[in-house]
């Protein structure tokens, strides 16, 4: 064997580039360094059977939207006794979230899916055998247990199954979902109770809450993380580092619940050409459709922040046109304004209130999240108040001025470092909470 022979043998064996190769080489690992890691799967099985219950689940909660407050109204029933039915009913998951949040960490996310969808099946259906208010209002009590105990264990599973680096993507289509539900079971609602009346809204939402609960046969309940959880407090029930994203996200469900509330009264007006009130919430649904997928990918790659931001731009712009709408057409465009406003604030700030607990607390941070619906419904009860004393477009400039009160508190937020995923300088509500949570 010759020395250039032996050389290049002894370049195989130990398997160093040969020098007219190293150039190249090199090149080829720099190419490859800058490729972008194969994402991890995120459309799963149990992934869609999450999706597809929580649509359906949602439209059991929105084929009352526009035709429960017409129903009453029809009765006799007054501003504030609509009220007090439509919204007053969430002061129940105020108190129940947090304890759900908890459960579900502990490991009952798909038993507490199940009683929420026993209790709105039962409701339904018990509500087709009363007009009076206070029994109204005891069922709605009870669809407010669902309320809080479906929405939550199911944004709980969803965040434990999704990969942490498709968060906001895989959040986006959770609430993609609802948006699906809220786009069409208003119309559908709507549409039921022009052929059937009010009762056969009330059979349709008992039969789409029985058809969840078989869904829930199928899903699967992750494994609980290791360590156990630590007795029973208020910085473990609700952790501090969830409730800045929480109350930003109050100022959009104040605007939803109260269009839900008393978009119908506002049509009244003499004015007024609204329309199909019902529209209002298929084009706010068809807006929140088209930014949610959009709004989780981005915030995955660029942060939540600058995908929250327009979102509350949007809702403010939507709460005031609906305060100023006179005709169909400003309706549905207030519409959309408002869906893409729900979409955007709703996936950024979500993902948020889940990236900045540890893995023992997303059910908590999902509870906590989620209060903003039940305090933004029982605001809108206290809202009609306004109206009472002013006028209904007045409660509507509420809704707007909250809007653009919360985007002024999440750029002062980020300021202040309540937005990052480490630890922050100081918590809102609760200083020195550790980096884990609350």
């Amino acid at each position: 064997m010759s020395a250039f022979e032996g050389a290049n043998h002894r370049d195989w064996l130990t398997a160093r580039a040969a020098p007219q190769h190293a150039g190249l080489l090199r090149t080829v690992a720099r190419v490859a360094s800058r490729l972008p890691p194969r994402r991890p799967r995120l459309w799963t099985v149990q992934f869609f059977f999450s999706l597809f219950g929580t649509a359906s689940f949602f439209a059991c909660f929105f084929y009352l939207t526009t035709t429960l407050p017409r129903e009453m109204t029809n009765l006799g029933f007054s501003l504030l006794e609509v009220g007090l039915v439509v919204g007053g009913y969430a002061a129940i998951p105020i108190f129940l979230r947090p304890f759900v949040g908890r459960w579900s960490d502990g490991g009952h996310r798909i038993r507490q899916m199940r009683l929420a969808l026993i209790a709105f099946a039962a409701s339904f259906i018990l509500m087709i055998f009363t007009d009076n208010l206070w029994a109204l209002f005891a069922l709605r009590c009870v669809q407010g247990i669902g309320m809080a105990a479906y929405p939550t264990s199911a944004g709980s599973l969803v965040a434990e199954i999704v990969p942490p680096v498709r968060r906001g993507e895989g959040l986006g289509f959770f609430g993609l979902s609802t948006s699906f539900s809220q786009t069409l079971a208003p119309l559908g609602g709507a549409g039921i109770a022009a052929l059937a009346g009010f009762e056969g809204v009330l059979i349709l939402g008992a039969a789409t809450a029985l058809l969840s609960l078989v869904i829930t046969v199928f899903q699967r309940e992750p494994a609980a993380h290791p360590g156990g959880h630590p007795p029973v407090s208020i910085k473990t029930l609700i952790p501090a580092r969830a409730v800045f994203p929480m109350l930003v996200f109050l100022s959009v469900t104040l605007g939803f619940s109260v269009a839900a509330a008393f978009l119908e009264p506002l049509a009244d007006q003499p004015h007024r050409n609204l329309g199909t009130v019902a529209l209002f919430f298929m084009f706010s649904g068809v807006g929140a459709m088209i930014s949610r997928p959009l709004a989780g990918r981005t915030s995955d790659r660029v942060g939540r922040v600058p995908v929250i931001i327009p979102g509350l731009i949007a809702t403010f712009a939507g709460m005031a046109l609906v305060a100023m709408s006179e005709t169909a057409p400003m309706l549905w465009l207030a519409g959309i304004l408002t869906g893409i406003g729900m979409g955007g604030a709703h996936t950024g700030l979500l993902a948020l209130a889940v990236d900045r607990v540890s893995d023992t607390q997303r059910g908590g941070a999902t509870a906590t999240f989620q209060l903003a619906w039940d305090v933004g419904g029982f605001a809108s009860f206290l809202i009609a108040i306004v109206g009472a004393f002013f006028s209904v477009e007045m409660i509507f400039w509420v809704a707007a001025l909250g809007a653009l009160v919360a985007l002024i508190a999440l750029l002062l937020g980020h300021v202040m470092g309540w937005t990052r995923a480490g630890a922050p300088a100081l918590e809102p509500l609760a200083a020195g909470a550790t980096a884990g949570g609350g």
